[in-house]
């Protein structure tokens, strides 16, 4: 079997070759290493301490490879290259039969999932080799100290790589801990196993301020409902089906495999994919179609190529509906060549590697594409010479613009101060891309390294935010202090986060429960205009019936209403027919929604559907509302309570 696991081996070089690329992400973390490796640290922006990657682990071992090579591009993806192979190599050695080397070479071969981020330049291929790396330890005859000691040192290398990385290994080092007897003797190594993951955290915690990725709290202030994100989460396993069948299938054959094998070790690999599969989903998914579902398929196919009870014969019925499910792929990757492109979007999800093959591919890229980038070493000067904003394509136009200019990330994904602040509400909202309101005299304090908001209560909240962040004593008692203080949520209160989520556009029901009469131009006095959204706070109570709302008689406009950020109904208030239609304002009695009239709801937001830049809001009368159920009932004979 030797041989053959050989010429797999060449096949699957050959292929990875062809579709190596570099996503835009990646490039993220490339500027953090020219930074560091340029002396200006361990900063995505000069000025600012912030953690913008989620793989310190496999940050360092880029580090490693860009000074071994002296080109970042060329470095990452060999980097990604020699890593995917040594997991290729590994699962297939592990194959204990000729029929199990077949389904191994052949599910990941066939699998859109793997093959795509085996480069990509993302932490994917660290992130396999570090899962089968430990449950194959962990497999082993001996339940000593030393044993459980390298057991959790791959949990702490999962944590390193990503930190959810850490869900696929968890159950079996759970498991492992409670084979060492006497219990107590497990205490040591579980800390020895675990002391690289807590320095690298106390390390972040003093040296960015903060203990997580900055991602971390952008997604997690994204405010964003868990019913929402987990119907998303849905569509991302559903949109691997449609794209790339095989990687869910070949999970889901893992799975009845480990229930057949009646093996711990099965049982726990399964456990570890399971749990991985249900944070994915809780999370909602990602935007890049299969990114984190590679490391639960490396897994199962790892799981798979291990199982003993299977006769060789019964394997063949599991390779031809493997086969069935490759033959499905609308694109296999050992079809793929130069002129790969498949950048459509579904629901959010896109085919990362189509958006960026053409420009970022390997055997694809323009020639200069690759070229080292100009990166000055560090002199003592952070003051930016450009403020650009950008949420997308953060990663190449960092590289291109070179470290003086400053990226004011609109997603916040490297914006100290934005990733704390809510996403700004949206109800098509997409996964990863939560964008943010830009305070005022915010640009003008990345600018000119100062404090120039506006808003008096997040200018106390920046003033320690800068402190932390930017600070040139890492261990002064003031930054310390400041530390704990904004990790323990007593700035908290200084964020307005209902101003910030609705992007400033926001009104109580009493600003706008004065009757404007049918006419009023749209920009009169006291008439409330507006950019994108307007959301009208009112109180929370059921049985709402009926509104009255004043708005641009030739615009089509979409009221959604909210119950704690979750949408419980919408409905659409037509443009006035051209008939009966006059200039200005016109009133509207609309019905609340069913769901919204049983649930209740405390926000209404107002879009515009469709029309032109004239977007007004004259009243808005709610039944119900001691302000305005007088005149409601007057003017439409309602029953108003």
């Amino acid at each position: 079997m030797t041989r053959v696991r050989w010429v797999w081996l060449v096949l699957f070089l050959a292929v990875v070759l062809r579709t190596a690329w570099l996503g835009d992400d990646a490039l993220i973390s490339l500027r953090t290493v020219l930074n560091a490796t340029h002396g200006y640290g361990l900063t995505f922006n000069l000025a600012e301490r912030v953690q913008t990657f989620t793989h310190p682990l496999w940050v360092a071992l880029l580090t490693v490879a860009y000074l071994a090579v002296g080109n970042i591009f060329y470095a990452t993806f060999a980097v990604c290259i020699a890593t995917s192979l040594m997991v290729f190599g590994v699962v297939l050695r592990a194959a204990r039969s000729m029929s199990q080397v077949w389904i191994v070479a052949g599910v990941l071969l066939a699998s859109r999932a793997f093959v795509d981020y085996s480069t990509s330049g993302l932490e994917n291929p660290l992130t396999a080799l570090v899962a089968i790396a430990t449950l194959g330890w962990a497999a082993r005859r001996p339940r000593g100290r030393r044993w459980l000691t390298v057991v959790w040192l791959g949990v702490s290398a999962a944590y390193l790589t990503r930190p959810d990385a850490v869900l696929l290994v968890l159950p079996v080092a759970l498991w492992s801990t409670l084979q060492v007897r006497p219990r107590k003797a497990a205490v040591l190594p579980v800390a020895l196993g675990l002391l690289p993951a807590l320095s690298w955290t106390m390390f972040a915690l003093v040296y960015f301020g903060f203990a997580f990725p900055n991602t971390a709290y952008a997604k997690l202030a994204a405010g964003i409902p868990v019913g929402e994100r987990v119907g998303q989460g849905v569509l991302y396993l559903l949109d691997s089906v449609n794209r790339d069948p095989i990687t869910l299938t070949a999970i889901g054959v893992a799975l009845v495999v480990a229930a057949i094998e009646r093996s711990r070790e099965a049982w726990l690999a399964a456990a570890g994919v399971l749990v991985s599969l249900a944070y994915v989903v809780w999370i909602g998914g990602d935007f890049m179609s299969g990114r984190f579902l590679a490391a639960p398929l490396l897994v199962a196919v790892w799981l798979m190529a291990r199982a003993q009870r299977l006769p060789d014969a019964d394997w063949r019925p599991v390779l031809v509906v493997l086969a069935a499910a490759a033959i499905a792929s609308p694109q296999l990757p050992l079809r793929s060549n130069s002129a790969f492109n498949a950048a459509d979007s579904s629901n959010g999800i896109v085919d990362e590697r189509g958006v960026y093959f053409q420009a970022w591919g390997l055997v694809t890229a323009e020639r200069e594409r690759f070229t080292e980038p100009e990166w000055p070493r560090a002199d003592g000067r952070t003051k930016p010479e450009y403020v650009l904003e950008t949420c997308g394509l953060m990663g190449a136009d960092g590289l291109e613009w070179g470290p003086r200019t400053y990226l004011l990330d609109e997603c916040a994904l490297a914006d100290p101060l934005l990733a704390r602040l809510p996403a700004v509400w949206k109800e098509g909202w997409r996964p990863g891309h939560y964008r943010r309101m830009i305070p005022a005299g915010y640009r003008e304090s990345v600018e000119q390294d100062a404090n120039r908001l506006q808003d008096p209560a997040l200018a106390e909240y920046y003033t320690a935010l800068r402190t932390v962040v930017r600070g040139t004593s890492l261990w002064s008692s003031g930054r310390l202090g400041l530390i704990w203080e904004m990790n323990t949520g007593l700035f908290d209160s200084r964020v307005d986060r209902r101003f910030y989520r609705f992007g400033g556009e926001v009104a109580t029901l009493e600003d706008v429960s004065q009757v404007v009469p049918d006419g009023t131009p749209w920009n009169a006095p006291g008439i409330r205009t507006f950019v994108t959204e307007l959301a009208v706070i009112c109180p929370d109570q059921t049985g709402r019936r009926v509104l009255d709302i004043s708005l641009d008689s030739d615009d089509r406009y979409r009221l959604t209403f909210l119950k704690k950020n979750r949408i419980v109904g919408a409905v659409v208030v037509d443009v006035v027919p051209r008939d009966r239609r006059s200039p200005g304002l016109a009133s509207h009695l609309v019905d609340v929604p069913e769901r919204a009239r049983k649930r209740g709801f405390d926000t209404i937001v107002i879009v515009t559907v469709a029309g032109d830049e004239q977007k007004a809001v004259g009243h808005l009368l709610l039944d119900g509302d001691p302000a305005t159920a007088l005149e409601l009932g007057r003017r439409f004979g309602a029953v108003a309570r």
